[in-house]
């Protein structure tokens, strides 16, 4: 797996420029928002990946572990992953095409109203290997019976999710593939791919 620029050369970029010039860290994680794009991190996250770690301290900060990768639980979820949509995505609000983003249908196939997921998604490049992991969670109810959607992009639309806007899904014109994987306590997590086309994010028709 290929990671991009490491905090440590960061750092070191960091050190060997203007030691006096004015500085803007607008999440305050100790990276100036001139290197975020160099880190290929979040300007507004001190955390970009979700893993708990601050970004300068973190020595992968676009690259969070698997949180379900250890966990034992064979229940079958009351859940699936319907869509996976990373293209051609549609806006259900106005009935619009919406541009390009990373958009999950959460479909609930019990009897029960569900909260408290969490969710593990990855970014790999196809052309330079270079792979993204992030986790998240999203502060959804899916009703029992219904479906819910989580929006990953940098939108700053009400109820979508912030997605980190110098990710290889924005800055990358290769094919990427995408893995998404819910899970909720006590259930064995469930998993979706889908392929990405070559291109970048691209807006709306």
């Amino acid at each position: 797996m290929k990671r991009a620029l490491t905090t440590t050369a960061l750092l070191i970029l960091i050190a060997t420029g203007a030691a006096h010039a004015a500085v803007t860290d607008t999440d305050g994680d100790g990276v100036p928002d001139s290197a975020e794009p160099l880190l290929h991190t979040d300007p507004m996250n001190a955390d970009t990946d979700g893993d708990g770690l601050n970004d300068l301290a973190d020595p992968a900060p676009f690259f969070a572990e698997n949180p379900f990768a250890a966990s034992t639980a064979t229940a079958i979820a009351p859940f699936h992953i319907g869509e996976l949509l990373v293209e051609n995505n549609v806006d259900p609000v106005a009935h619009k095409d919406a541009p390009d983003h990373l958009e999950i249908q959460v479909v609930n196939d019990g009897s029960t109203d569900l909260t408290g997921f969490a969710l593990y998604f990855t970014l790999t490049d196809a052309d330079s290997g270079v792979q993204e992991g992030y986790i998240l969670h999203p502060d959804i109810t899916v009703p029992a019976g219904g479906d819910a959607r989580i929006h990953l992009d940098d939108s700053g639309l009400a109820g979508h999710l912030r997605a980190n806007p110098n990710s290889i899904y924005v800055i990358s014109q290769a094919a990427k593939h995408v893995s998404v994987t819910m899970g909720l306590d006590g259930f064995a997590p469930v998993t979706a791919t889908m392929e990405k086309d070559a291109g970048g994010a691209e807006q709306a028709d």
